[in-house]
């Protein structure tokens, strides 16, 4: 009996990267696009136990997922984009901040695409895989019920999470591994039954205005680290969160980002690539199945190590208790 971690690709997109992103105060040149996808795939297809299949999730249930994460007149103002020129929507900007990305007609095409990406991931879990990988961009933990934010305009962990929902799984864990905050999931997460999410992530909250996070429900839970962990520490508060996970949800989606690795452009963490080996044998250990959604990360030369060290940890741990198994 094999395990194999089975990588759901996005379809589309050339002229969809992002132009630009405010941070700190400071415009700075967008990071997010097509590279990153080629970088992380690069990683993961070294793996014998990685299998592609393209994203292949009809367009009805992608607009029923969105008309039920989002707000309608937020995805009808993404709809009526026209053209290639990005634009920005004060409007709709996450609460109390200022924009600090544009949107264009091409950006939200691939948003859509990405959900598209990570509902088919979940699909592959009710049809019996252990493990999915939607190889998705944009990321979309920050984009909330009516607004976009840190290159995010659609949610596509929490269209995963209601896709396993709605197909029937009890109860749904979402753990977001990204640095920042999902503060998007987390609103969109309060208003959802049977869903439960644990975000581990930077103290000060650079995209949650108060700079500290409240969490928006019961079914939530923050961990919040002041300065640089070490690696001891971190996986310690991964291991606990997914006990947790595990002791109530009947399947998990990954918010993954790479972006607590030395060297993120948009990072301030220095953990080595080989951090997500150890974080994929933690998500094997539970014996959930695991569908994972692409966020952050956007150090190029990075991100192929950052992906094959994940695959390895998470096929590896799986063959190992599969072994055990067959030997008892």
């Amino acid at each position: 009996m094999s395990v194999e971690l089975l990588m759901v690709e996005q379809a589309g997109g050339h002229r969809d990267g992002a132009p630009w992103i405010l941070e700190g105060g400071r415009r700075l040149p967008g990071m997010d696009d097509r590279r990153r996808i080629a970088e992380l795939r690069n990683g993961l297809i070294c793996h014998a136990g990685v299998r592609s299949c393209i994203a292949d999730a009809p367009d009805d249930e992608v607009d029923r997922a969105l008309a039920e994460l989002h707000e309608h007149e937020y995805l009808e103002a993404l709809r009526e984009l026209r053209g290639s020129e990005p634009v920005t929507m004060p409007e709709r900007a996450a609460p109390g901040l200022p924009p600090d990305i544009p949107v264009s007609a091409e950006l939200f095409s691939a948003a859509r695409e990405g959900v598209r990406t990570a509902i088919s991931a979940a699909r592959q879990l009710l049809d019996g895989a252990r493990y999915s990988y939607a190889l998705c961009r944009p990321p979309g933990h920050h984009a909330g019920p009516g607004w976009f934010a840190g290159y995010c305009y659609l949610n596509s962990a929490a269209a995963a999470a209601l896709t396993l929902r709605d197909g029937g799984l009890d109860d749904v864990g979402i753990l977001d591994l990204d640095l920042h905050y999902p503060n998007g999931t987390a609103a969109i997460v309060a208003t959802m039954d049977a869903v439960q999410l644990h975000s581990l992530h930077a103290w000060p909250v650079t995209n949650v205005a108060a700079r500290t996070v409240t969490p928006s429900s019961e079914r939530e839970h923050v961990v919040e680290f002041t300065g640089n962990p070490d690696a001891a520490t971190y996986l310690r508060a991964v291991e606990r969160s997914l006990a947790s996970l595990a002791r109530s949800s009947d399947g998990l989606v990954v918010s993954l980002g790479y972006d607590t690795v030395a060297g993120d452009p948009h990072g301030g963490w220095s953990f080595s690539p080989t951090i997500f080996a150890a974080v994929g044998r933690l998500l094997a250990a539970t014996g959930m199945p695991v569908c994972v959604i692409q966020e952050g990360g956007y150090a190029l030369q990075t991100l192929a190590a950052c992906s094959y060290a994940f695959a390895a940890g998470l096929l590896d741990e799986a063959r190992r208790e599969l072994r055990e198994e067959v030997a008892l």
